[in-house]
């Protein structure tokens, strides 16, 4: 940034040149230098770089007049009379898929589905009461 082009004697009116470059080519102007970039803000300081972008001080009451105009176009723009109506979205219908009903298997007796019985041979541990576990110290092993 301590390169500036030739006639910008500041830094803030370095950017404010190039924002609103870059505005004009998000809005549809074409790029006055070819460039591997395509990012606005990068194509519009290579174009200030390069001396492409004309630009002017303006006083004071040229720039109200313009901040009116502006003012004015969008104005324009939001009541503007809408030449071809949005479509309302397509939103596909849902179907749930229909339950498929089961035909009911006789029932096999418990005995069949039952499989070996791992408890029998496991011994009964008594926990303590939760208090008594609140009660003693921690004693380190």
């Amino acid at each position: 940034m301590s390169d500036l082009p030739e006639g910008i004697e500041s830094t803030f009116r370095y950017i404010l040149i190039a924002a609103k470059r870059a505005e004009q080519l998000i809005h549809g102007a074409r790029p006055r230098v070819s460039t591997r970039h395509v990012k606005p803000t990068t194509v519009a300081l290579t174009e200030l770089g390069a001396e492409k972008v004309p630009w002017r001080k303006v006083t004071a009451e040229e720039y109200e007049v313009l901040v009116q105009q502006e003012i004015a176009a969008k104005e324009a723009e939001e009541h503007a009379p809408v030449l071809f109506a949005i479509p309302p979205p397509i939103i596909p219908a849902i179907v749930e898929p229909e339950a498929e009903v089961e035909e009911e298997e006789e029932e096999t007796p418990e005995e069949e589905l039952e499989g070996p019985k791992f408890d029998e041979n496991l011994e009964v541990v008594e926990e303590p009461a939760p208090e008594v576990l609140l009660t003693e110290e921690i004693s380190e092993e």
